[in-house]
């Protein structure tokens, strides 16, 4: 079959490489199928574009990425699901092709979100392995489901086709390379989708060689795509030990979770060409131990001459300014390079914090949206802390940012 994939995420605060549809290209080149990757990122004219390429290659059906529904964020939020249905319905309407949807964004509500787009199916979660059973099942005139369920094997030595995306373009526009090491995440924080999810790792000599292929075009700024690269310590040292054995010339930052670490992990970090942590926390029911990790994660990054910053989520539900104010004066005293404060929690249809707020009536008085709309696809969050309140505890502080305030994401940010 032939399949057009389409990026159609065209945020530029950074653009974003579309890594996903790299990996499903190479998945279906390699069961004999023949795909066109159409990326949309630094177009105007979207429409022509797509009514062009489809001309040119004539597609059997259609493949479109959901990165994410919206960019999370209360300031300025911006809704994409609008424009990507548009593309939708062009494919469909003028051009009789059916639509595959996939994508990170596409976990929030799978069924939801293909109804929204007017898809006629959708793959929630890992889309390499599973896409080419939908597009067996469719060659057998098979009366399919909507909505599959997407896959990853453990050690997987799936490739990734990078010479469809103009990575020079990105690159010139404020965007770098990304590359995982695993998916899914063990974590149980409330308010992520990624929340208890599969996790499953890659050999790292698979991800490296992904890595060298960008060295040797001149790309050596890179990204790590893993919701949290400390998910299991051994794997990540593994694959730092396995990095610095190539003598690879490279920068890269990345996301940790304030758990599983120690002192070796830091240097090989070091070593490696890591030059920002991006370190995610939150305010929900911590323990002492908790803020213990976070200022050891701090002090270690600090020593090995890492920066460091802080994605700090706060305001839950039955939480007060007390604990607020100790987190602020927490922070002053560990001196990390920036603290990102987010007090707008977005709110999704299977998060354990909407449940909690659906069960207590008095917290629906914080909420910013339609409640009523229980699909929760359009933006809704829960907010309980004023703006006004948070400057006031802020009183001016540099190291505290306040998130969505201004565009852009830490390795964007001086």
């Amino acid at each position: 079959m032939k399949i057009l994939l389409i990026n159609p995420n065209r945020f530029l605060f950074p653009p974003v490489p579309p890594i996903g549809l790299e990996y499903v290209a190479a998945s279906l080149a390699q069961k004999g199928h023949e795909f066109r990757l159409l990326d949309l990122t630094f177009h105007e004219n979207a429409d022509a574009l797509l009514d062009q390429v489809i001309s040119e290659f004539m597609p059997d059906i259609s493949g479109v990425t959901v990165r994410n529904i919206d960019s999370v964020l209360f300031h300025d939020n911006e809704f994409y699901l609008d424009f990507i249905r548009d593309i939708v319905l062009q494919l469909k309407d003028r051009h009789g092709l059916k639509v595959i949807i996939g994508g990170a964004g596409v976990m929030v509500n799978p069924e939801g979100i293909r109804e929204y787009l007017g898809a006629d199916y959708a793959i929630a979660g890992p889309a390499e392995d599973i896409i080419n059973e939908l597009l067996a099942a469719l060659c057998c005139g098979e009366n399919t489901k909507k909505v599959w369920n997407g896959i990853f094997r453990p050690y997987s030595p799936c490739s990734r086709i990078t010479t469809a995306v103009d990575y020079k373009q990105y690159y010139n526009a404020g965007g770098i390379a990304g590359f995982e090491t695993h998916k899914g995440c063990s974590s149980s924080c409330v308010y992520c989708i990624e929340a208890h999810s599969r996790v499953v790792f890659k050999r790292p000599e698979n991800v490296i060689r992904e890595i060298k292929g960008f060295i040797e075009n001149g790309h050596s700024d890179f990204h790590l795509c893993d919701p949290e690269f400390n998910e299991d310590l051994d794997h990540a040292i593994e694959f730092c030990t396995a990095l610095r054995q190539e003598h690879i010339r490279m920068q890269w930052a990345l996301y940790m979770k304030p758990a599983n670490y120690n002192q070796k992990l830091f240097r090989l970090m070091k070593e490696t060409g890591v030059n920002l942590i991006t370190l995610t926390i939150d305010s929900f029911k911590k323990c002492p131990l908790y803020w213990t990790d976070v200022e050891k994660i701090i002090f270690n990054a600090q020593s090995c001459g890492i920066r460091i910053a802080v994605d700090f989520l706060t305001g839950f539900p039955y939480e007060d300014n007390e604990l607020l104010q100790w987190c602020l004066d927490y922070f002053r005293r560990l001196q990390p390079d920036r603290v990102n404060i987010n007090t707008f929690i977005r709110l999704y249809k299977p998060l354990m914090i909407t449940k909690i707020i659906e069960r207590d009536d008095t917290l629906k008085t914080h909420i910013i949206g339609d409640w009523d709309n229980k699909e929760m696809i359009l933006p809704i969050f829960y907010n309980q802390i004023e703006p006004e309140r948070l400057r006031e505890l802020i009183a001016g502080d540099r190291i505290f940012k306040v998130e969505g305030e201004e565009k852009g994401v830490n390795y964007t940010r001086s």
